[in-house]
């Protein structure tokens, strides 16, 4: 059996040149350092070293197996020190969000975690709903930050946490919509309705909603919530959009929250991730998510600019 002793050894004649000076450093006696090497050789199947010569000069072989000698040797190196620095450990967690995350709360929580936990990096990916799911299905992200996804709660080995409900409402430019309020949603119809893609899964949960309701899917689309914001604001139609959130700089875009019968649902965001060996600090993480989470605040929105709101 091949073992770590054998290779120190094999290491030591090479760069010391003889089997007596090995047999110095390594405080063993001569004899033993020519076991090791032998039990090498039988263990690898290889002959290591020309003994024609005087001093110990290396086969072709020989040559392969040092530069394989070196990587072992400082590996199981590597493997002693993780419990002698645990410091030094850095933990990577893949994580995604949506970009409604990411113009609220996300920024302001990476800042605190990344002081709070330098032991972890987190890897940020930020797209649509759908397309986060895919790749934490694939393997591709440790945990997502998303509307609920009904199949995932379904799939074994996926844990759920619930972040926050999010509050969505019927929003346009200022007079673009006339009539009472509050407004009947078929009344809506005649106006262009304007929503994320397919990849969006709170635009797939509305428009299914609004589908039951006998409304027509969205026929402008834009999948950045920004983009949807000023598309709104330029008065090209009406939208479904985070009310809080917007809510803060409704006034000064000139957009009206619209009341309807029925109201809209609310649309919960969910940290998901995956059950195994690292369950501990994923939940650890999602904790922190459910404390840090507000989807009601954008992140450059000042204090000052709400107290006018």
């Amino acid at each position: 059996m091949l073992t770590l002793k054998q290779l120190e050894t094999f290491v030591q004649v090479v760069e010391l040149g003889t089997f007596e000076r090995a047999s110095q450093r390594l405080n063993a006696t001569q004899s033993t350092v020519s076991k090791r090497i032998s039990e090498l050789e039988q263990a690898s199947g290889l002959r290591l070293f020309d003994r024609s010569r005087r001093n110990a000069r290396l086969t072709e072989e020989g040559e392969r197996m040092l530069e394989l000698a070196y990587a072992t040797l400082d590996g199981a190196k590597r493997i002693l020190e993780l419990n002698e620095q645990p410091e030094r450990v850095l933990h990577r967690v893949r994580i995604g969000f949506t970009d409604l995350a990411a113009l609220t709360w996300l920024p302001g929580f990476l800042r605190d975690y990344t002081i709070e936990r330098p032991d972890i990096r987190l890897d940020i990916t930020i797209d649509m709903s759908r397309t986060l799911y895919q790749q934490f299905q694939d393997g591709e992200l440790d945990l997502v930050v998303i509307p609920q996804v009904p199949e995932a709660f379904a799939q074994p080995g996926v844990e759920t946490r619930l972040l926050e409900e999010v509050e969505m409402a019927f929003m346009a430019r200022e007079g673009l919509v006339d009539g009472p309020r509050p407004i009947p949603i078929g009344a809506l119809e005649r106006y262009t309705l304007i929503s994320q893609g397919k990849r969006s899964g709170f635009a797939q949960d509305i428009n299914r909603w609004l589908s039951h309701q006998g409304m027509a899917a969205a026929n402008l689309t834009a999948d950045n919530l920004l983009a949807l914001v000023g598309l709104v604001a330029a008065g090209r139609g009406i939208s479904v959009l985070p009310k809080l959130c917007v809510q803060r700089f409704a006034r000064e875009q000139g957009l009206e929250i619209l009341k309807t019968i029925p109201r809209l649902p609310t649309i919960g965001y969910y940290a998901l991730y995956h059950g195994g060996v690292r369950i501990r600090l994923l939940e650890e993480l999602a904790h922190r998510l459910v404390n840090a989470a507000d989807f009601t605040r954008p992140f450059f929105f000042s204090e000052k600019s709400s107290a006018r709101s």
